[in-house]
């Protein structure tokens, strides 16, 4: 999904405003302001009985190479099905012209370390990582969308298997230091001599980064895939974990140890290209009964998820009917959307915010001019007491009843949808109990 803001809105904030003025404050020749607020003329209207109609839409994929963190992992949604992430990175010299000084032909070690920033699921399961060497070289002109795949190399530089630890410190017997919760991953040696050979003959594959990842084009972490099914032996539903990395941190390094002694370090940070590769499968669910139109599909409810999973379409074929009687001014509009009864599991957490944005004739998706207005204004917020989410979106529904062109509807999106796991199930227009509401309070002029 593509979120786009351009200079056109800030023009079509400014003359909606200016219309939006006219209507309310249009002045009589004696100076008063019309309609007369003063004499109690304005009426104040309610209504919550707009037709709305929700479908579920597949993502079509999110550009992952700007976040702020990076996903590894696997978790079995019990409503949503299996979700994977890898992680496709550079790795960097910290320097020009490195020089080793070394004669030895063996390593004692290669670590990859990351730096842990959060994990989505269960945090007592085990999972497990492979590493290997890209067979093609990232490109800091590309942009990296999370279905992009690069080639890699067959052979498995790493491996490891473990329960992740976010709370503990890590004990370095290599310098006696103490250092912040972390993942290791021990890779081969032979992979650690290669590197250290990279300056070997005269060939300057460590002069500067521009060389280097030629040379070492850059790592792929993934968890093992045992075929070319990418779900295959999935965990049991409601297990697994999508662990959260912050790549730019000082923490996430390849650090070579050899002579004992001696170490170095290549960085991963902001300079290295890096990104996330997401994977589902929504065989059995409901929600593969939605994108198929299958007729027992159920209708109550309705979904949004990240990782480039699925969202909900939102149309109000009727919001016109508002003018009907003659102009109005909107006073506040809000929909409502409250998580469905039953849909929340032990580790599946629901999003902190919803979004609202609404769709161009190409199908691209912008931001609503209400979200301008500040969060106390637009809301979007998960309500804890109520279970519910309220956007305020008097701005577009002034827009939707005076506006001439085609209306395409709105997607209601996850905040944040390339950075957590997360996902949440809403009762739907059709529920029987707290069906999605719009509740627009208005004064006819």
């Amino acid at each position: 999904m593509k979120i786009t803001s351009y200079s056109l809105l800030r023009k079509a904030i400014f003359l909606s405003a200016i219309f939006f003025l006219t209507l309310l404050f249009s002045c009589k020749k004696d100076g008063k302001l019309a309609p007369d607020f003063d004499n109690g003329n304005l009426s104040v209207s309610f209504v919550d009985t707009f037709s709305i109609l929700t479908s579920i839409v597949q993502e079509d994929s999110l550009r992952t190479d700007l976040s702020t963190s990076n996903l590894l992992g696997i978790y079995n949604d019990p409503i949503f099905g299996p979700v994977s992430s890898s992680i496709y990175t550079q790795v960097l010299l910290t320097g020009v012209n490195v020089n080793f000084e070394t004669t030895t032909t063996n390593v004692d070690s290669v670590v990859l370390t990351l730096d842990y920033n959060g994990l989505y699921g269960n945090p007592y399961f085990q999972a497990s990582v492979n590493v290997y060497e890209l067979d093609s070289k990232m490109d800091k002109d590309v942009d990296y969308y999370s279905n992009t795949i690069i080639p890699h190399k067959m052979n498995i530089l790493g491996s490891s298997t473990f329960t992740p630890n976010l709370t503990d410190s890590v004990n370095l017997n290599f310098n006696s230091t103490t250092l912040k919760p972390h993942l290791r991953i021990r890779l081969n040696d032979s992979f650690g001599d290669s590197l250290l050979a990279a300056d070997d003959n005269g060939s300057k594959q460590l002069a500067d980064n521009a060389t280097f990842t030629s040379f070492m084009k850059g790592l792929l972490i993934t968890r093992p895939i045992l075929s070319k099914q990418e779900f295959q032996n999935p965990p049991p539903p409601g297990t697994g974990s999508i662990l959260s990395f912050d790549m730019n941190s000082s923490m996430s390094t390849l650090t070579i140890y050899y002579d004992d002694t001696s170490s170095y370090s290549f960085t991963i940070n902001t300079s290295a290209e890096k990104y996330s590769r997401f994977a589902h499968d929504y065989t059995g669910t409901d929600i593969e009964k939605h994108l198929n139109n299958d007729v027992t599909k159920n209708t109550n409810r309705a979904y949004i998820s990240s990782l480039a999973r699925v969202k909900t379409k939102i149309e109000l074929p009727t919001i016109k009917d508002l003018t009907k009687e003659g102009s109005v001014v909107i006073n506040k509009a809000e929909m409502i959307f409250t998580v469905e009864s039953g849909s929340e599991g032990s580790f599946d957490d629901v999003f902190d915010n919803l979004d609202l944005v609404w769709i161009d004739e190409n199908g691209d998706s912008f931001f609503l001019l209400d979200i301008n207005e500040g969060a106390s204004h637009y809301g979007g917020s998960y309500d804890e007491t109520t279970k519910s989410y309220t956007i305020n979106i008097s701005r577009h529904i002034h827009q939707l009843v005076y506006n001439t062109t085609t209306d395409y509807g709105m997607y209601l999106v996850a905040r944040g949808s390339s950075t957590t796991a997360n996902r949440v199930v809403i009762s739907s227009e059709n529920s029987s109990t707290y069906k999605i509401r719009l509740e627009i309070t208005y004064s006819k002029i």
